[in-house]
């Protein structure tokens, strides 16, 4: 069952009685509205009172060459606006914009902060653009610096001609492994080039050699110089590589970019994280696919990818090598169920390196993308497969222009015959009034806006719908009743659907729909406990001005709420530079620039905690720890617990509060299981001091590293049978119990422990439970 709660005091707004939810025609925003949405943007603090995963969009939109501009919006944690604005200014020369406020004396905000960008550079007439290469600086400072996680990037191209470039990060909770994790970007464009962005460490660099010799034999690409502007490598495909245009049955584009996706995968540690495709010029003829990996040792290894392309006209497309006999259960599916039938087949490569191409053509009048998806989504679920990324976009298929859905599935560790729960949802933000899109003056409301829910779980293809569904769709409705201001409309079997009157636009392109996506984002993440998946968007209409997002979720049982920080500084007063130790490296913190920063521990020091965590490991099964229903009765307790990666904080503040509270305290000779091994660590401990355990997961604990504990969580995750405190223990075995991974495919089935520095004291020994 899922954790939800109904807001406390939240009513029902008046409805505004000058603009309807179910607007017709576009609107300007007139004095009344104005104030009404400030009011709704007021309203929407409440939701900033509990969080269990943090999220921020940053967008990016290239309207020419030195013409770009950035918005940002999402919850401001960690002290993560003042990061990003410092970036923005100081290193890609930005100019801060006003993007308004809630109150009524201002225009109404689209994001939280808005940047005028002078970098975006277009080179040539063939597509060429540094938005690949600005959208991976991006990444390296979110992940690697601020150690934010990349969950979705989205990309499109809109105008007249498709020129103007848009792109789409989301950034999830800060986790330790992106401070560490490597992330390369490979964008296929099927005029004939291939570009690759990725600043590499040394230790993961081998991989860019091995993609040159791999574009030399599978894309017959010769390497070109002159383009770092824009890309780290450059590639030209050789002729006939890249066949058909966009759309056209003879097209192989899809089936090369997921045997790029395959190909990369088989190098140690790497997965595809996330994709977006677009197509560009005024014909819509050429393709581009950004996919952007990261090595984060994902635990479905090499496993391969199988892309799955809807379009809006009825025409299906299938690639990917012949894993399982995915594509003859497919085939029966879409034949048979969807009364599909096959309009043709091709593969490239051979052996265990041919990929196949599948086309089938789909007698469909005004495709449901929404239910077509949850239904794609429900079939692999029961062959055992899960969802990896998605994108969107608009191509011109047959002189016609309509969207099209991308979906890469790979074989998972789902049970086969069961469906995880998932839920879909669509917000469309409606059409604007040709003649308002030239004013960028004048907000106005679009017409026809509409929000879709759907989902699916344990015997949903049965037609039955879970508990956690139940709820979360009764909880959809009051997110959009209650804050959105919407009404429910006459929705198709098995889903919802809401009209609603919140989506605006100023001019051709500013539109406020990431504002609202990140507000759903923060609605069905921290209100009801489930994992942000992915999330899709799709530019249609002449130029591009109808937006549409589609995003989705699943439940992977109950979570507890991240102690999430909003300060980087809890203290900034002067502190005694004696009392820091002496193997603390960051020059920021021993000058007292910085309160606080983390690092990856030396090979040493993490061979020492691996000493340290073996001699406390005690295989003694206890009913604190998780089942494992999947394990043999042997096996439910671990052999051992092994040190991935290893992190170590520097904390000024934190390490003087230690330091003041050991001053007039007493302490008495007692012995700890860790301190029965000496090890690199142990020479860093005062007299008094132990080293001892806590298991959360990565999220929680870069947050607890941030700030120290906090003890109104006390008890979230497990109960309080000693009162409110500090939990530790003297066992790795122990605090394993209580580790966890973050969920929703960031970095699955790597736990995380705090190895901390604790003031034992005179211990109070007991044992009985109690408020003690």
């Amino acid at each position: 069952m899922g954790c939800c709660a109904s807001v406390q005091g939240a009513q029902e707004p008046e409805p505004d009685p000058t603009t309807p939810v179910n607007l017709d025609k576009a609107i300007l925003v007139d004095e009344d509205f104005n104030s009404v949405v400030h009011t709704r943007l007021r309203r929407l603090q409440e939701l900033d009172l509990e969080t269990k995963v943090p999220f921020i969009l940053i967008e990016l939109t290239g309207e020419g060459h030195g013409e770009g501009e950035i918005e940002v919006t999402g919850k401001d944690e960690y002290g993560v606006y003042e990061a990003i604005e410092n970036f923005f200014l100081g290193q890609w020369e930005c100019e801060k914009l006003d993007p308004g406020d809630d109150s009524d004396e201002t225009k109404i905000p689209f994001c939280k902060a808005q940047y005028r960008w002078p970098g975006f550079a277009v080179g040539g007439e063939d597509g060429l653009n540094n938005l690949g290469k600005k959208t991976m600086e991006i990444i390296d400072f979110m992940c690697g610096t601020l150690s934010w996680t990349l969950a979705v990037v989205n990309g499109g191209n809109v105008g007249e001609n498709r020129d103007v470039r848009e792109t789409q990060l989301i950034f999830k909770a800060p986790h330790p492994m992106n401070l560490v994790a490597p992330h390369l970007m490979v964008e296929l464009r099927s005029a004939g080039f291939i570009e690759i962005c990725g600043d590499l460490e040394q230790e993961h660099g081998d991989i860019l050699e091995t993609l040159d010799v791999y574009f030399a034999d599978r894309f017959a690409a010769q390497r070109i110089d002159g383009h770092e502007d824009f890309c780290d490598r450059y590639y030209q495909a050789g002729e006939e590589v890249f066949k058909g245009a966009s759309g056209s049955l003879e097209s192989n584009f899809g089936l090369l970019c997921t045997n790029v996706c395959d190909q990369i995968t088989q190098w140690e540690g790497w997965s595809l994280v996330a994709c977006n495709a677009s197509n560009y010029g005024a014909e819509g003829r050429h393709s581009e696919q950004q996919m952007i990996f990261r090595r984060d040792y994902h635990p479905l290894g090499d496993s391969k990818y199988l892309q799955v392309i809807l379009n809006a006209l009825g025409n299906i497309e299938v690639n990917g090598k012949h894993v399982k006999e995915i594509h003859s259960k497919l085939d029966g599916f879409l034949r048979h169920r969807w009364g599909c039938e096959r309009a043709g087949q091709f593969s490239e490569g051979d052996g265990d390196q041919k990929t196949i191409c599948r086309r089938y053509s789909w007698n469909v009048e005004d495709l449901n993308m929404l239910r077509a998806t949850a239904d794609v989504v429900t079939f692999f679920e029961l062959q055992g497969w899960e969802i990896q990324v998605a994108s969107q976009q608009q191509v011109l298929e047959d002189g016609t222009w309509c969207r099209e859905q991308q979906l890469l599935f790979r074989p998972g560790r789902t049970e086969v015959g069961t469906i995880e729960p998932h839920v879909f949802v669509e917000l469309y933000a409606g059409e604007g009034d040709p003649e308002f899109f030239n004013d960028e003056e004048h907000t106005q409301v679009l017409a026809n806006q509409k929000l879709r829910i759907r989902g699916i779980g344990p015997g949903s293809d049965r037609g039955k719908k879970s508990p956690e569904l139940v709820t979360a769709m009764e909880e959809f409705a009051t997110f959009v009743t209650s804050y959105l201001g919407g009404g429910q409309a006459a929705g198709l079997s098995g889903e919802e659907e809401y009209n609603c009157n919140v989506f605006l636009c100023r001019g051709k392109f500013e539109n406020n729909l990431a504002q609202w996506t990140m507000r759903l984002c923060d609605w069905m993440v921290d209100r009801l406990g489930w994992s942000f998946i992915v999330s899709s968007l799709c530019n249609m209409g002449e130029f591009g001005q109808n937006r549409l997002q589609q995003v989705i979720f699943r439940y992977d049982g109950d979570k507890r709420a991240l102690p999430v920080s909003k300060s980087v500084n809890p203290a900034q007063e002067s502190l005694d530079p004696s009392r820091f130790p002496d193997y603390w490296d960051f020059e920021e913190v021993l000058e007292q620039r910085e309160v606080q920063r983390v690092k990856p521990c030396k090979m040493e020091e993490k061979e020492a905690l691996q000493e340290l965590v073996d001699h406390t490991f005690k295989r003694v099964l206890t009913r604190d720890r998780v089942p494992d229903d999947d394990a043999e009765d042997d096996e439910e307790m671990p052999f051992r617990i092994e040190v991935v990666q290893a992190f170590r904080s520097e904390h000024a503040w934190l390490n003087n509060q230690l330091c003041e509270s050991m001053e007039a305290a007493e302490f008495a000779d007692f012995e700890v299981k860790t301190s029965g091994i000496q090890t690199l660590l142990s020479g860093r401990l005062a007299p008094g001091q132990h080293y001892m355990y806590h298991g959360t997961n990565p999220s929680s604990a870069m947050s607890i590293l941030k700030t120290g504990f906090v003890l109104d969580h006390a008890g979230s995750a497990t109960g309080t049978m000693f009162g409110a405190g500090i939990y530790m223990a003297e066992c790795s075995s122990k605090s394993d119990e209580y580790g966890r991974d973050d969920g929703g495919n960031t970095y699955p089935s790597l736990h995380a422990m705090l190895v901390c520095k604790c003031f034992v004291g005179t211990p109070f020994v007991t044992d009985t439970s109690g408020d003690h």
